[in-house]
């Protein structure tokens, strides 16, 4: 068998570096030598390449969960703050990952190809967030314009501003709200 090549090694620290995992090496090693070694010096060419393959699938793993934090960020699920409002936020995404993810976990114990559902999924939750937030702009400017309509006395401009104003409304109401009146 070979040993570890110098551009793995050179990889496998880059990679343990970035992911601030530096201090578990011997551990991580240890696992991936089937406990033979705690040295990614004395590591074989293939048990070196599976820990890359593993930490390159970390690293992508980390990023993905980054861009659900933004998301989530975005649409103000979470807020900034301290370590306290951390552990918060940590709480509801996971809560919210477990009650109403499409995988029914937590963040912390999806694999990989479960947190592109998930990421998935935010990114779908934000596009509609995005476009609610378009359409409350338009009523509030249309409201703006209902008021100059009312004061200059053209009730033609009014009813219909009144009239879009509504279906827009209509638009971005909760669907259960939406079902009720139909009845």
């Amino acid at each position: 068998m070979r040993q570890v090549t110098t551009p793995q090694l050179k990889k496998i620290h880059t990679l343990l570096g970035q992911l601030g995992l530096m201090d578990s090496k011997p551990e991580i090693v240890n696992s991936f030598t089937d406990g033979r070694t705690e040295s990614s010096r004395e590591m074989m060419l293939s048990e070196a390449k599976a820990l890359i393959e593993w930490l390159m699938g970390t690293q992508e793993r980390t990023s993905i969960i980054r861009r659900i934090w933004h998301l989530a960020y975005e649409m103000e699920i979470i807020i900034p703050g301290d370590q306290n409002e951390k552990a918060m936020n940590v709480a509801k995404l996971d809560t919210f990952c477990k009650e109403r993810g499409t995988v029914k976990k937590a963040i912390s114990a999806q694999s990989l190809k479960e947190i592109k559902r998930t990421a998935k999924q935010f990114e779908a939750m934000y596009n509609k967030h995005k476009e609610k937030l378009e359409i409350r702009l338009k009523i509030q400017a249309l409201e703006g314009y209902l008021q100059i309509f009312i004061k200059h006395e053209e009730y033609e401009k009014a009813v219909g501003a009144k009239e879009l104003i509504d279906e827009l409304k209509k638009e971005i109401a909760p669907k259960r709200k939406r079902a009720a009146k139909t009845v």
